[in-house]
């Protein structure tokens, strides 16, 4: 070993499958029991049928990559990408699968694998960042534990909260349905940020300083764009093991992760995109929609990827 995608139930299709596809090659591909099992929640058995698979035909690139995908959705972000890895070994796709790889490895913050993608390269701005990154890599200081105001805000997200950037308050929503932090591109921004180019009308950038409470973020990835809303995904808060008290108007993050107990509803993971298992025996439900919100309503949660849940606190 090398190394020691939308809503997914509607986009399991291609986000497994895909490996399978060059380039050129887009012609339907019929769903999977796998894919079905995905979609209807039975996230057990798509597993036992992705390793079945995998086990079946050892170096077919197609069931190594679509295993691959799976663990790092379930939240296995680390077995994901090796097992992705092999599947381009095996004669998968690398264009695809290195795509497919920078997703997993910005959830990681492994930017020296994503620097070393071939075909991420190709990418400008977004390599160039990456290699900047290697050497002066992402940091957190201030206190271990901060509590925020969470302004209730359904319509765009999970609710909205107050950054800090060059010593300006931005205030941003939390979005299950974008990845990483999207600012405005003022004067304050652009001066606390270092950036590298434009890419898909945004220009890319590092903020050299994010505060959230007295918790500091360094050296943090950012898009910027004068006409962006401004937008923070979970794959930026996933590593402070947040806490959403909507009664209570209020976000807990943490420095050091901390294992609540409660009920878990497994999660799945789309890069970017959130879908998680509502109810037992139930299709998965977007985080985004209305029943996802609804699910979640008056609950105090954390959302844990490491285990690949939410956890629904008592």
């Amino acid at each position: 070993m090398k190394r020691a995608v939308g809503i997914v139930c509607a986009a399991a299709l291609t986000f497994f499958a895909g490996l399978r596809l060059t380039a050129q090659d887009v012609r339907p591909v019929a769903p999977s029991e796998a894919d079905v099992a995905i979609s209807e929640g039975r996230l057990a058995d798509a597993e036992k049928l992705l390793f079945d698979a995998s086990f079946a035909s050892a170096h077919d690139p197609a069931a190594r990559g679509a295993l691959g995908m799976f663990l790092a959705s379930r939240g296995r972000l680390k077995v994901g990408a090796v097992l992705l890895d092999e599947a381009r070994q095996f004669g998968g796709d690398p264009a695809v699968i290195d795509a497919r790889l920078a997703r997993v490895d910005m959830w990681l913050g492994d930017w020296a694998a994503i620097a070393a993608l071939k075909h991420y390269a190709s990418a400008g701005p977004l390599h160039e960042r990456a290699l900047w990154l290697v050497n002066h890599p992402s940091a957190r200081g201030g206190d271990d534990s901060v509590t925020v105001a969470l302004e209730p805000n359904e319509i765009a997200g999970l609710g909205r909260v107050t950054l800090t950037v060059g010593g300006e308050n931005v205030d941003v929503d939390i979005d299950p349905a974008a990845d990483g932090l999207v600012l405005p591109s003022n004067g304050a921004v652009t001066a606390a940020s270092l950036q590298f180019g434009m890419h898909d009308s945004t220009s890319v950038a590092v903020v050299y300083a994010v505060g959230i409470g007295a918790m500091r973020l360094a050296n943090v990835p950012a898009r910027l764009s004068p006409v962006a809303r401004p937008t923070i995904g979970l794959d930026v808060l996933a590593p402070l093991m947040p806490t959403f008290d909507a009664g209570a108007h209020a976000l807990t993050l943490r420095q050091h992760p901390a294992q609540g107990q409660g009920d878990l509803l497994p999660i799945v993971l789309g890069f970017p995109g959130l879908s998680f298992v509502a109810r037992q025996g139930q299709p998965l439900v977007s985080m985004g929609s209305a029943a996802g919100r609804a699910a979640l309503r008056g609950s105090r949660w954390t959302f844990d990827v490491r285990r690949g849940a939410i956890v629904v606190l008592p």
